[in-house]
């Protein structure tokens, strides 16, 4: 179906709300988050968006909402997104709205993601658990959909004790049937929740290169090559390991980069810097190299300029990330150093292959040296700390910031984690990439369960994830819009050659029968 038939299919007649003109604050909507994707791409961030945003839904919250009972909120609290907002999709391009500038574009219509971030906003100032639902309808198809679903058990939040359905987008308040789901908790008390959104935050920041490099630079790469008779060189071989071999890969590095930054792993995040920086300056030395002396196969010499020209760009968006992560997260103490390697020491494809007339090149790597946490704790079990030092730091952080007993909890909760990593590091002589696979989930464990118990802890992540996010949208948004710009400018003045060309070739026929018609005259 359409989104345009979809729309017509959902198009309510809405009530005037002039009596809640003025519980919502005014919206000129500059806050609006984009995220180029499916809603599952969208809806990491939307727990952090409820959160940002919910004191511009606390007056309707509690002039409008806060008489219901528990039972009636639900209900009453879809029944005026019903009715107060139109639906429109949003298609491709993601939009989270803030609750004010939905109020402010009601009329226009909103996607679910907005109607969700509404009523999450609304709960969450009346003190109201639930979670951020997204749903695949059907078998074989991406995430789709999103609504809020509250527990109606709030001691024990487990929705197996039943829950209720808060979907704006439809006029019934059932749930739709789906074929697999997902939800983000989402809790008043605690931000611990919003794990899933600070790694979401760090994670389309990652996401973000991805897009850039892949949409815009490989695609563009793929568009230009024309192939050539050599069959290291022939368009269907080049274009097949362009995305396997470098699109691919890269993305994976990018994304597990983005996970490591997340749960403040050091040494992840050495590694996986150090990978990146290497294979994209030996690849770029290398296609110079090659570029240089293959000019006697003009198809050859092009396809390897083009590429280079290309690789150079992936670099640039590559060093706007890292640039962005040294700024916003200066804890890592990082120092940066230059090496020498073989050039057929990488395994990224940069459509000269590694063994081609390998040489010896300049590559950049860091050293992290993780400073104290800005923080003052350090929520994961790290490699050079004494086990029950740490244990004895985070428990008497708890007890002497909260004074609620909860590093009682903490600790019994977390003791099974420590063991499980110490028993580990013992058990396996190894290190670097290896123990980091072995003990990656136990780290993301010990994370989790540290932002359940130190709420302070998550919107000190959050902030900074933000600000990190933020940076790199305003700078790959920058360099998209340039980089478009030029490519724009160089297709127009090749179509001004062209046509002075071809002018002057219309000048010389023209002449040239003139020639002809005086020549015969006499």
């Amino acid at each position: 179906m359409s989104p345009e038939a979809i729309n017509t299919l959902l198009y309510r007649p809405l009530k005037s709300g002039i009596e809640f003109k003025n519980l919502m604050p005014f919206s000129d909507c500059s806050s609006v988050l984009l995220a180029n994707g499916d809603t599952k791409t969208a809806i990491d961030n939307m727990a952090m968006w409820s959160n940002k945003y919910k004191h511009q839904t606390k007056i309707l919250a509690e002039k409008k909402f806060k008489q219901f009972s528990f039972n009636n909120l639900s209900k009453e609290l879809h029944s005026f997104l019903y009715h107060h907002f139109q639906y429109k999709l949003d298609g491709y391009e993601q939009k989270l709205r803030s609750p004010a500038c939905s109020w402010s574009t009601r009329s226009e219509g909103i996607d679910c993601k907005s109607y969700s971030i509404f009523a999450s906003t609304v709960l969450l100032n009346l003190g109201v658990s639930h979670y951020l639902r997204r749903i695949i309808a059907n078998q074989g198809e991406d995430y789709s959909h999103v609504y809020v679903i509250v527990p109606k058990n709030q001691k024990t939040k487990n929705v197996k004790d039943g829950y209720y359905t808060i979907d704006g987008t439809v006029k019934f308040t059932e749930e739709v049937n789906y074929y697999k789901k997902d939800d983000v908790f989402v809790t008043p008390r605690s931000n611990y929740t919003l794990n899933g959104a600070i790694s979401g935050a760090l994670a389309n920041s990652a996401g973000k290169v991805i897009t850039v490099v892949g949409d815009l630079l490989i695609k563009g790469l793929l568009n230009e090559l024309l192939g050539c008779d050599d069959a290291d060189f022939e368009a269907p071989i080049v274009r097949l390991k362009l995305k396997r071999d470098l699109q691919e890969p890269l993305s994976r590095k990018l994304k597990n980069l983005g996970h490591a930054i997340s749960i403040n792993n050091g040494v992840r995040v050495e590694h996986i810097f150090n990978s990146i920086l290497k294979e994209i300056d030996l690849g770029i030395a290398h296609l110079r190299n090659e570029t240089a002396y293959s000019q006697r196969d003009q198809c050859i010499a092009q396809t390897l300029s083009t590429a280079l020209k290309y690789a150079e760009e992936v670099k640039k968006v590559v060093d706007i990330f890292y640039l962005n992560f040294k700024k916003n997260y200066s804890h890592f103490n990082i120092r940066e150093f230059q090496g020498q390697a073989n050039v057929n020491e990488r395994t990224l494809y940069f459509v000269v292959e590694n063994n081609s007339n390998p040489i010896r090149a300049p590559y950049r790597f860091i050293k992290v040296e993780r400073d104290k946490n800005e923080y003052g704790i350090e929520p994961v079990f790290g490699f050079e700390v004494n086990h029950l030092e740490w244990l004895a730091n985070n428990v008497t952080h708890l007890k002497t910031t909260y004074k609620d007993g909860r590093e009682k909890a903490y600790k019994k909760e977390i003791t099974p984690l420590l063991n499980q990593a110490i028993e580990l590091r013992e058990k396996y002589e190894i290190g670097g990439e290896m123990l980091y696979y072995f003990e990656q989930p136990i780290q993301a464990k010990m994370n989790d369960v540290w932002l359940k118990y130190d709420d302070k802890y998550s919107e000190f992540l959050k902030d900074r994830a933000s600000k990190n996010y933020q940076a790199n949208q305003i700078a790959l948004e920058a360099y998209q819009a340039r980089y478009t710009k030029e490519i724009e400018e160089n297709r127009l003045a090749k179509k001004r050659k062209k046509d002075k060309m071809q002018l002057g070739v219309g000048l010389v026929i023209t002449a040239a029968l003139l020639f002809a018609i005086n020549h015969e005259k006499e």
